[in-house]
Order: C-alpha cells, then sequence, then structure tokens
C-alpha cells in the first residue's frame, strides 16, 4: 500500500502555488463570465439576423487584407517597443522585441487584455537579461506612448467628424481620453517626486524607474516625435481594418471618421474585464456608431468581424512566436555538443 502524505509533506510553497493557479482560474472564469453577460445583453437589443447578413457580405480577400493590415501593426509596435528599451540597460534586438509582440497578439486575443499580454512581454523582455524593474518600466512606458497616441486620434474627431461638436455624447466620447491620459502623467510625476526617499523598499521601486524612464523621454523630443509617429501610424492600420471592413458591410462612414471613432473602442475595450475585449467591444461599437447614425445591428456586425479577425491574426502570431521558439531550441541543442 502507498502510505497517505501527511501534513508535513505538503510545503508551504506548492500550497501557495496552488492557492494562486486557483485564483487566476477564478479570475479567468469571471472575466469569461463578464464577456459571455455584456455580449448577450448587447445581442438582445439589437436584429441578429441583420448581424448576420452583415458578416456574410465580408469577403476572405478582403478580411485577409485587413488582417495584412494587423499584422503590419505588431511589426509597428514592436519597433517602437525597441526604440523605448534604447534607453534603459539591455537594450531589446528588433527581433526580439517582435516576438515579444507575436506572444503578446496570442495572449491578447485569447486571455484578459493588456494586463496578460503586458505580462508576456516583461517575460520576454527579462528573458533577454533586463532587470524586473526596467521590463517593467520599458513595456509600462511603451503601453503609455500608445494609449497617449490612441487618445490623440480620438481626440481629432472634433475636427475630423461633421458636426461632431453639436452632439455631447460623442464628444464626451472622443476627448474622454485626453483628461485621463494627462492626469495619469501628473500623478505619475508627483509619485516620483514624493516617493524618492522610498526607493530602498522593492514594491517603489518599478514605479520610480517608470517616471525616470518617462522623463528621459520627455528630455528627447525627437524621439518622443518618432514613437508617437509609430503609435498614430499604426493606429491609421488598425482603422484601416475597422474601414475596410466597413465598406464590406456599406455602413456609411469615412476613413477619418473611423480613425477616430474606433480609438476609443480599442482603448475602452482592452480594459481586463472581458477576454479579448468580447462583449464591451460589442456594446460601445453600437453606442458610437449608433450616435452617427448607423443601426446598431451594423456596429455590432462590424464589432464582431473585427473581433474575429483580430483572434485570426492573434492565432497567427502564436503560430509564429511557437516556431521561433521551437527554433531557438533546436539551434541550442546543436550547439550542446559542440561545447
Amino acid at each position: 500500500m502507498i502510505p497517505a502524505k501527511s501534513s508535513s509533506d505538503v510545503t508551504p510553497g506548492s500550497s501557495g502555488a496552488s492557492v494562486r493557479r486557483g485564483r487566476r482560474v477564478v479570475e479567468l472564469a469571471l472575466t469569461v463570465a463578464v464577456a459571455a453577460i455584456v455580449l448577450a445583453i448587447t445581442l438582445h437589443f439589437v436584429d441578429m439576423r441583420q448581424v448576420i447578413d452583415g458578416l456574410r457580405k465580408i469577403g476572405v480577400a478582403v478580411a485577409l487584407f485587413a488582417a495584412g493590415l494587423l499584422l503590419a501593426q505588431v511589426v509597428l509596435c514592436a519597433l517602437r517597443w525597441m526604440l523605448i528599451t534604447r534607453l534603459m540597460p539591455g537594450p531589446l534586438p528588433f527581433g526580439e522585441a517582435l516576438r515579444g509582440y507575436l506572444e503578446a497578439a496570442f495572449v491578447n486575443a485569447f486571455l484578459p487584455s493588456l494586463i496578460v499580454s503586458d505580462g508576456t512581454r516583461m517575460v520576454r523582455a527579462m528573458a533577454n537579461g533586463a532587470r524586473p524593474t526596467h521590463a517593467f518600466a520599458g513595456v509600462a512606458t511603451d503601453r503609455l506612448i500608445a494609449l497617449c497616441a490612441l487618445a490623440i486620434a480620438s481626440a481629432s474627431g472634433l475636427f475630423l467628424l461633421p458636426d461632431a461638436s453639436r452632439h455631447p455624447l460623442i464628444v464626451l466620447a472622443l476627448i474622454g481620453l485626453l483628461p485621463a491620459f494627462v492626469a495619469g502623467l501628473v500623478v505619475l510625476d508627483v509619485t516620483a517626486r514624493s516617493f524618492a526617499r522610498f526607493a530602498r523598499f522593492r514594491l517603489v521601486r518599478p514605479f520610480l524607474e517608470l517616471a525616470s524612464l518617462m522623463g528621459r523621454l520627455r528630455k528627447m523630443p525627437g524621439l518622443t516625435a518618432l514613437v508617437l509617429a509609430i503609435s498614430l501610424l499604426g493606429h491609421a492600420l488598425s482603422a484601416g481594418a475597422f474601414y475596410i471592413l466597413a465598406l464590406q458591410l456599406e455602413l456609411p462612414i469615412g476613413y477619418w471618421a473611423m480613425f477616430a471613432l474606433s480609438a476609443p473602442i480599442i482603448v475602452y475595450s482592452a480594459v481586463p474585464v472581458t477576454v479579448g475585449g468580447w462583449g464591451v467591444r460589442e456594446a460601445l461599437s453600437a453606442a458610437l456608431f449608433g450616435l452617427i447614425g448607423i443601426a446598431p445591428a451594423s456596429g455590432v456586425a462590424l464589432s464582431i468581424a473585427f473581433g474575429l479577425l483580430m483572434s485570426a491574426v492573434g492565432l497567427f502570431c502564436g503560430g509564429i512566436a511557437l516556431a521561433a521558439s521551437l527554433h531557438s531550441r533546436a539551434l541550442a541543442l546543436r550547439k550542446a555538443p559542440q561545447s
């Protein structure tokens, strides 16, 4: 007979790991539930036949072209991250930055957004020799630059959307990101000054490093303009994917209007309360596009098409990242006997 394990055989570390795994499972289950509930509520208030008929209009060639735009955006994001890491010890080469973003695209499509995908990039940076504080600061700065560009793109709708200023809800949706972003920068700067004397505490160091990196970036206007331009170009590609899908759905909306309106949809759907933005993105699309006279069902169909496209691109990016990892391991195994 196999003797039963006594309580002394279970180490505190294994018990803690089990608790953490259980907590993660519960968190994932909750986010999936939230996504399902929000999506179900949204679909309840639209004509599903119109949604399905709209999705059937999208051709394979158009979907592939839109996917290509999203893949090009991933490449641009990797370039931006690489440039930011040059301000820190152990900068990332472009290949590793791209690999990190490919992994993040996969995780972002199938797990709660932003937090997990950014954590994936932090792991990639640390695998290339970055200290945890530097990895956190680099990823967080990259995220802040991306959010700044999206806030600018969203606010541009005041000039790009006809009669936008006459509708308070549209104005609120378009400029709502800017005050939050500015307030975040102010809090970050105040935190750096107020908590510098607490640098000896491990919990404070990542935020101090983030504030320091943002400060160095502000002193380099050329680099700041470059990473912002890369971010805006990346969003232009994402808006292009939205736009050509909208053309297939025969929606009466121009590219520049889509450039502005898609920005708040992308930002708010990235809040980590659902999986891959599902549910939140559809509700926002129905509401925002409805404000400019587009039927809610058409807005939901466009959002679902974009979400499916993001999932397909994320799966493709994950496949490329996996192939790169297998190739790296194969090379390491070949070199091992020689050493």
